[in-house]
C-alpha cells in the first residue's frame, strides 16, 4: 500500500511554480482527475482505491472533492455567504459521517486530553439528522444520531456542523452554541482535530 505524503513533501512542487500557473492549476487538475474517474466509472462502476491508509469506492471520491473543496475553499476565504452555502450541503455533512468516518476522531484521539473516559455529544443543525462523536469503550467515532437521546446538543448551522466535523471552527460564534462546560468543549474540539 503506498504511503501518504506529508504536506511538505505534496506541496514543494506548488510552491515552486509561477503564481499564475499556480492560480490555474486547481482548475486544471480538478478536469483532469474529474475525466480519469468517469473513464474508471465507465469500466468499473464499483472500482475502488487504496488511499490513506484504507479503502474507497471511486464513486465517492467526487463528493470527496466537492467536501475537500468547499472546506478548504473557506480555509482560504474565511466565513462568508459562498463558504455558507457550500459547506451547507446536507450531502458533505454525510460525507463526512460516512466516508470519512472514524478518520478525525481517531486522529484527534492523540489530542484527547482524556483518552480513558467515554464521550458522547451531539452536534444538532436545524432540518438534519443528529450526528454523534463518540468515545466508547476505547474507540473514537462519528455517527448519525436518532432522534432523541440523553447526550449534550451542540447547536449549529449546516454549514457549522460540516466545519466542526472537519476540525474547525466557525469565525462568527454566533454560529456555534454549546452548553458543554469548557473541558468538554476542549475535548470534543481535540476529538475532531484530526481533519
Amino acid at each position: 500500500m503506498p504511503r501518504t505524503r506529508g504536506g511538505e513533501e505534496r506541496e514543494a512542487p506548488f510552491r515552486a511554480l509561477d503564481d499564475a500557473v499556480l492560480r490555474r492549476r486547481p482548475e486544471t487538475e480538478e478536469e483532469r482527475t474529474r475525466r480519469c474517474l468517469d473513464v474508471l466509472l465507465a469500466r468499473d462502476p464499483d472500482a475502488v482505491i487504496t488511499w490513506t491508509g484504507r479503502r474507497m469506492g471511486i464513486a465517492k471520491l467526487v463528493p470527496h472533492m466537492r467536501n475537500e473543496f468547499a472546506v478548504h475553499r473557506r480555509d482560504v476565504t474565511g466565513d462568508d455567504e459562498t463558504s455558507f452555502g457550500l459547506l451547507g450541503q446536507a450531502d458533505l455533512t454525510e460525507h463526512a459521517v460516512t466516508v470519512l468516518g472514524a478518520l478525525p476522531t481517531s486522529r484527534g484521539r492523540a489530542m484527547d486530553p482524556r483518552p480513558g473516559e467515554d464521550f458522547r455529544v451531539r452536534l444538532r443543525a436545524e432540518g438534519a439528522a443528529d450526528v454523534e462523536p463518540v468515545v466508547d469503550g476505547g474507540e473514537a467515532g462519528s455517527r448519525r444520531a436518532g432522534a432523541g437521546g440523553d447526550a449534550p446538543a451542540v447547536e449549529l448551522d449546516p454549514a457549522a456542523r460540516t466545519l466542526v466535523i472537519r476540525g474547525r471552527r466557525p469565525a462568527r460564534r454566533d454560529r456555534f452554541r454549546s452548553p458543554l462546560p469548557a473541558t468538554d468543549l476542549a475535548r470534543l474540539e481535540a476529538l475532531l482535530s484530526g481533519c
